[in-house]
């Protein structure tokens, strides 16, 4: 552990060549860097009194890289050395991991809680939003578009900003879903009046509205399967 801080003090020229990430990941491959070096390489440089592998370390706190999927907006810029810039291009970098792993484009949304399945990160959201997928005849999924954040007020929310998407991916389907952060997953008056009233402008437009899914803390609700659609 000592030698660990006295290491995260010297400034990096100053370190051996086979402790630079990206000496060490030209020379043998990205796949040989560990949590902390690949996190550093990303980061590009630390702070006055720490150098960037040190700056890893600290927001890893010894939990490996999982530990950043945990981390949102506000508390990476609550670590040192880590301002509003960085901290948005590392949740940018959690995003694209995340299409990475979740989006498919052979991926059939044919049921609520497939649905679900696929938005369910929503649930962690500490921050209200509106996510629209768009999907072919074929339930694929063409293409997803958040079009309110916030505190989303589903009455606002204009319907140009959920079909202008529609035209751009050429869609069939609609599936509308919002995360409740306080927990709850049941629909309010509010949820069901704007949903037939998107259902209403959708129909008029040649497109089907799906379903309405609301994301709670440990669980979700379907307005299709409710009857409310």
């Amino acid at each position: 552990m000592e030698f660990q801080k006295k290491l995260y003090r010297k400034k990096i020229r100053e370190l051996p060549e086979e402790l630079l990430p990206r000496e060490k990941a030209l020379k043998y491959g990205i796949q040989s860097l560990s949590d902390i070096e690949l996190l550093a390489l990303l980061l590009g440089k630390g702070t006055k009194n720490m150098n960037v592998l040190g700056l890893a370390d600290r927001i890893l706190g010894g939990k490996g890289i999982q530990n950043l999927k945990k981390l949102n907006m506000e508390e990476l810029t609550n670590i040192e050395g880590i301002g509003k810039a960085k901290a948005l291009q590392l949740i940018a970098v959690k995003e694209i991991a995340r299409r990475l792993e979740e989006q498919d484009e052979n991926l059939q949304l044919n049921s609520p809680q497939e649905v679900y399945s696929h938005v369910r990160w929503l649930s962690k959201e500490k921050q209200e939003k509106m996510l629209v997928l768009y999907t072919n005849t074929m339930n694929q999924l063409l293409g997803e578009e958040v079009v309110a954040v916030g505190s989303v007020n589903l009455m606002g929310v204009k319907p140009r900003d959920i079909f202008v998407h529609a035209l751009k991916y050429n869609a069939y389907g609609i599936i509308l879903v919002h995360n409740h952060p306080e927990g709850s997953f049941e629909p309010s008056k509010e949820d069901i009046r704007f949903t037939k009233k998107i259902k209403e402008t959708a129909e008029l437009l040649g497109f089907e509205l799906l379903d309405h899914i609301i994301v709670g803390r440990k669980g979700f609700s379907s307005l299709y399967s409710s009857g409310l659609i």
